[in-house]
């Protein structure tokens, strides 16, 4: 059964206005990560995305507070302001000009309001908090960090994974925990006959590279798999698409086909539409005999489904071992499940794990899913 952590749910009328065209696989839907001081940020509802410019937006509140700031908004100018100490940063809605200190700076883009979100450019906001930003391309996202944490890390005081993620200090005998995670993740059941810690120095290939690799394979997966509209679906393109990140050869390649299209069909006759990601938790790899399984985070919205018990693939015409419900329309959900890869090459497997389509969201007893509340 679903296991909802949250009874209360304070949902802005803004998030319903989620216009379904923005609901198709032709975009770039995957997740950005901000981490910010070590810590991955979480956002309630509209996501980070990288806009025409080419640069990365990000709802102003989340981030701008985690480095100290605090935001006001003036509705009358269409102004946001973000303050710290004697720092004073505006950016007006739609225009490239921005003031810091009352200084004109003249941006290469705009903020802009997406689905009631203020949405500004990361990098020019953080170093004008006087923050260092990377981005991290194999990764797939953002790292902030201000000079007070970078002064921590330097000493040892915090330690950090390859992706910018703060280790905790608690030992641990199966995982290398991250601080910013939910400590229940740790107690799902896994696929894994190789834990975590043992996994991840088990092999001489297990680096960022590869697991980047199998992380871009998982999130263009789901990117295909979450964003439907049964209006403008096309079948050979979503076919095409899913195709490219599963594992299997000969036969079992051809019968995935066969499935992909049937759930085309079942999209346009369910009338679904929804929206979501797959964030793969790089430092959280465990393995088992066909390949590895890599703990990830969903977050999927579904916009319209006759029935919501079979939206996407993984919880569309389900064995026994997976778990069938309806599941509500104009909310976010948010959570975690393994997924798990393989790979049918002999040699030089760690180049060429896909995913093993199956079911894996809604598994019994590997996943668990909250109802995001938000106040706009």
């Amino acid at each position: 059964m679903l296991k909802r952590t949250i009874t209360t749910l304070v949902l802005g009328a803004t998030i319903f206005s989620v216009t379904p065209a923005q609901a198709t696989t032709t975009q770039d839907l995957r997740m950005i990560p901000v981490i910010v001081n070590g810590q991955k940020v979480k956002f309630p509802d509209t996501e980070p995305y990288i806009d025409g410019n080419g640069r990365t937006l990000v709802p102003v509140r989340f981030v701008s507070e985690k480095l100290g700031g605090t935001v006001t908004w003036n509705e009358a100018t269409q102004t946001v302001t973000i303050k710290n100490g004697s720092k004073a940063i505006s950016l007006p809605i739609g225009s490239n000009v921005a003031t810091v200190d009352g200084q004109a700076v003249t941006l290469d883009t705009t903020a802009v309001l997406t689905e009631g979100r203020t949405m500004v450019p990361l990098r020019f906001v953080s170093e004008a908090l006087s923050s260092k930003v990377t981005w991290d391309d194999g990764g797939h996202a953002v790292q902030v960090s201000d000079s007070a944490y970078q002064a921590k890390v330097a000493s040892g005081e915090m330690v950090l994974d390859a992706w910018g993620r703060e280790l905790s200090k608690v030992w641990d005998a199966k995982w290398n925990k991250l601080t910013d995670m939910p400590s229940y993740v740790y107690d799902l059941q896994s696929w894994a006959d190789t834990s975590n810690k043992a996994f991840m120095t088990k092999f001489p290939w297990v680096d960022k590279q590869h697991i980047d690799m199998w992380s871009t394979t998982i999130r263009n997966y789901y990117q295909a798999q979450l964003n439907v509209d049964y209006r403008t679906i096309d079948e050979d393109t979503f076919v095409a698409t899913t195709m490219k990140s599963v594992e299997g050869d000969g036969y079992s390649r051809r019968q995935l086909e066969k499935t992909f299209r049937s759930y085309v069909s079942w999209v346009k006759k369910n009338h679904v539409i929804a929206k979501g990601y797959a964030d793969p938790e790089n430092s959280l790899v465990s393995y088992r005999s066909s390949g590895p399984v890599v703990l990830t985070h969903f977050k999927f919205f579904i916009i319209k489904a006759d029935e919501t018990a079979q939206t996407f693939m993984d919880n569309w015409d389900v064995s026994d071992q997976s778990d069938s419900f309806e599941l509500e329309t104009g909310v976010w959900y948010e959570g975690y499940s393994d997924v798990s890869l393989g790979s049918h090459f002999a040699k030089e497997r760690e180049d060429h794990f896909g995913v093993i389509a199956g079911e894996s969201m809604f598994v019994k007893g590997h996943y668990k899913y909250e109802i995001l509340s938000s106040e706009k």
